[in-house]
C-alpha cells in the first residue's frame, strides 16, 4: 500500500486520487502514524465483501479502472518523448 503524508495529499489531491484509481488504496500518515485510508469504489466493495474475489495484482484491470502508467502519464505537465502509448 501507498503511503503519503497529510502535507503531500493536501498539496497533490489530484496525483492522491490518481494513485488510488491506479492502485486502489494509499494510506495518510501524520506525523508517522496512519490517520486515513482513501479507497477507489472496487476496493470499498471488496473491504464490504460485495465485489468479486480478488484478482491477482497482474490483472490491474479487475480491480483498477486506469492502468498504473497511464496514471501517472496524466499526472505529467508533458508526456516524455521516449514515452510508450499501449
Amino acid at each position: 500500500m501507498k503511503r503519503v503524508t497529510a502535507s503531500q495529499a493536501k498539496n497533490n489531491f489530484g496525483g492522491l486520487l490518481d494513485d488510488v484509481a491506479a492502485l486502489g488504496c494509499v494510506e495518510i500518515v501524520k506525523h508517522g502514524r496512519p490517520v486515513a485510508v482513501v479507497l477507489s469504489p472496487r476496493a470499498l466493495e471488496d473491504a464490504r465483501g460485495l465485489g468479486r474475489a480478488q484478482a491477482p495484482k497482474e490483472a490491474w484491470g479487475e480491480t483498477h479502472m486506469i492502468p498504473p502508467g497511464k496514471a501517472r502519464a496524466a499526472r505529467m505537465v508533458s508526456t516524455p518523448s521516449d514515452f510508450d502509448e499501449e
